[in-house]
This record gives C-alpha cells, structure tokens and sequence, in this order.
C-alpha cells in the first residue's frame, strides 16, 4: 500500500511505527489537508465537585465550527469515569447522532479509536474533523443509529490515559454511553454494539470482557474488534517498530498505573532518552510531532520495552492481553496485509480463544492492510450487515467460524 492511499487520521501513529526511519510526514499534510487541531479549554476542566458514581454527564454541549458528514450533529460531553477500583478520572467523549433520526430510541455504536498519543491534547474530540476515523458514517446516518466515542479517560489534566491497559479503556468507553444516555437532547436503546479499531480492538475486547461486571445495565449485543491489539508481547516481539515508536507510550501509561512499574525500568537504556520525549507526542497533529517521533526512533538500535529484562512488565502486558471470556457476540476482522498488527499474532489469538470456548467470527481480508478501515474498504459491507444483525436481534453463529473476503 502506497502511503497516499491512507486516508483515516487513526493510522497514522502505527504507520509510522511500521516504517521506521521514512518520511511519511510528507504524505501527512495530504491526508490531512484541512483538519486542525485546538488546544484543550475550558471544557475539559473538572468541575470543582464530581460525584463519585462512575458514568455521571457533568456537562455537555453542541460541537460548534467542526466538519461533520451531511445529515450528523455532534456534541461532546464530560463524564466521570474510573481506571480501576481506586483511581477516579475523568473523560471527554463525542457523541454524533443523525440530524432527522427516526422514530423511537436509537441504538449506539461505542466507538474506540487506534492510537493517536498519550495525551488529552492529541485526542479526537479536540480535531476540526472529530468524526474522522470512524468507518461507514454515511450509513450510520442512514441507519439513524447514534455514536458515542471516547477520548479515553485522565486520572489528572493532560494525562497520560492508560494506554493499552484493557480494565482502564474498557471503563472510559462504558461511562460514556452510561454519561449519553443521560444527555437530554437523545433517547437511546439499551442496546450497543462495540466497535474499536488497533489499540481501540484491544479496547473493544476489553468492553465485551468487563462490560457485564461494570456495567450490567450496557446490554452489549455485540464486538467487533478491526485490526485489533490482542497478544501485546506477541506483537511487541513480532514488530520491533511497533515496540520502538509505541513502547514508550506502554512504558508512560504502565509506569503511571501499575506500581510495579517505572519508565526508567520499563525501557531499555539505550531508548530511554528518545522514549522521554517520544512519550509526550503525539502521532498525528501537530505535524511536526509524529515527524519528531519518528526521527526519534532512528536514534536508537533495536526494541524500546525492556521486556526481556523486565518480568514484571511482561507480566503487565501479559495481564492486558483479552484472553477472557466475552458474552456478546464478537467478529475479529483483519487485513491478510497487515505489517502493524500481524496477522499470524491475531490467527494465533484466535485459535486460542476457540479452544477455550468462546463463540467467535474471524474474518481475514486479503489485500487490506492496517488501513482497513479507510472509505471505500470492502470491510463496510460485511460490518454493517453484521452490526444490523445484532441491533435486529439474529442470533450469530455458533462455535468459531472464519471467513475470507
């Protein structure tokens, strides 16, 4: 795939990370002519009390002088949230719903975005272009469901946002439809189906897994993880770029959350320097930020995560592999091209969660890469059928099937 082809903001960050060393910034103000990106405001403060119940909208308000597809509105709203059992925070999501919806409650798709930076000032809703990423929103206007997209959830202003930590994700996407059903201006079903793409799969996963223990309430009717995050270390080890420009986001994320870990310990001496600095970027806008990231990562030979070295980090990355059970139905979709997330690492994800029993449907894509999602991609069909079925009830199929399109 030629870099010009890629067109959704959410891949940027991991092409980068596959191709170490070359200039995709040159193609990045081509693909992104005309978004902007505005430094976070007052909105995203928190208010001087916030309750303590997880899912509580503290305010919300209309996206105002942003890029939408004809027929969508969009707001963005503050919610409370929790990255685990005592660690409070509190999140950004933008929710997008049809101008003329039909009649009656409309049914959620939780959207989980790929990664785009550690930090409330990387995150989608501050974009001109918010909805940029999302796949097949033309159809989901026609289809008059409503999306819900978090930004992730901060502990403390600006972040990090825990990263690759699936309790901690999963929490921020659940809190938001919690947080949406609350706003006054929609009535939505209680039924959602779960889309993520790259970190946003692992993110995905992770919501079907704690969804029925977090928040019972959710009726999940189905998952479908694009291209997703799923055996970290097998990825870590199988992609040494995706280790040298994301490990340092693991490394800031991990050492942040887990009192184990440190980001002196988490990286390799020889990266640390280069991890410092690379941590705080972001992968999209501004655009001199995933080109200093990049330059970065030419600094230093060989992987950034001290995983070898580090038992205790490998056992964190280990403990945020989606290796549990998942009630709702779940499709994995993946491109056969893949050199971001390989697809022998989800093949092999996959033939594991068949053998423990989980009803699945992997489908491959042959031709597709990492930019699976971008408009036009033969995934639309087959994922809107399939999300149709679930918000119409059909029950999927049993056992773990697979197709190739």
């Amino acid at each position: 795939m030629t870099i010009a082809r890629v067109t959704r903001l959410a891949v940027l960050p991991l092409l980068l990370a596959r191709a170490v060393g070359t200039p995709l910034e040159v193609s990045a103000q081509e693909m992104f002519a005309g978004v902007t990106v505005r430094a976070p405001d007052a909105f995203y403060d928190q208010p001087a009390q916030v309750p303590d119940t997880p899912g509580a909208l503290l305010r919300s308000e209309p996206l105002r002088d942003v890029r939408l597809p004809a027929g969508m509105r969009g707001w963005r709203i503050l919610y409370t949230t929790t990255v685990n059992d005592t660690t409070r925070a509190t999140a950004v999501a933008t929710v997008f719903a049809p101008i003329d919806p039909p009649a009656g409650p409309r049914p959620v798709i939780t959207w989980e975005h790929g990664t785009i930076g550690m930090q409330q000032k990387c995150m989608p809703s501050l974009l001109s272009a918010p909805a940029v990423g999302i796949p097949v929103l033309d159809r989901i206007v026609r289809a008059g469901w409503v999306i819900v997209a978090t930004d992730y959830s901060f502990a403390e202003k600006g972040g990090p946002h825990p990263y690759l930590i699936g309790e901690g994700e999963a929490r921020a996407a659940l809190d938001s439809v919690r947080a949406a059903r609350q706003m006054p201006e929609l009535t939505l079903d209680p039924r959602t189906v779960v889309w993520g793409y790259s970190q946003g799969g692992h993110s995905a996963l992770w919501t079907g897994i704690i969804g029925p223990r977090y928040a019972p309430e959710i009726e999940i009717a189905g998952v479908a993880a694009i291209a997703p995050g799923t055996n970290l270390l097998n990825i870590f080890a199988m992609n040494q770029g995706v280790d040298k420009r994301l490990g340092p986001y693991v490394a800031l994320s991990y050492s942040r959350f887990y009192p184990d870990i440190s980001f002196e310990q988490a990286v390799r001496p020889e990266a640390l320097a280069a991890a410092r600095e690379i941590a705080g970027l972001c992968g999209f806008l501004p655009e001199e930020e995933p080109v200093r990231a990049g330059a970065l990562t030419a600094t230093f030979e060989g992987p950034a995560l001290a995983t070898r070295s580090n038992p205790a980090l490998a056992a964190r990355l280990a403990q945020n592999g989606a290796d549990h059970p998942i009630a709702a139905p779940v499709v994995i979709a993946q491109g056969a091209e893949d050199d971001v997330v390989p697809p022998a690492a989800t093949a092999g994800y996959v033939e594991e969660r068949c053998a423990a029993g989980q009803r699945l449907e992997y489908w491959t894509f042959v031709g597709l890469d990492h930019g699976m999602v971008q408009p036009g991609s033969k995934l639309e069909e087959p994922l809107m059928a399939w999300t149709a079925a679930r918000f119409g009830g059909e029950p999927p199929p049993a056992g773990c099937t697979r197709k190739s399109f």
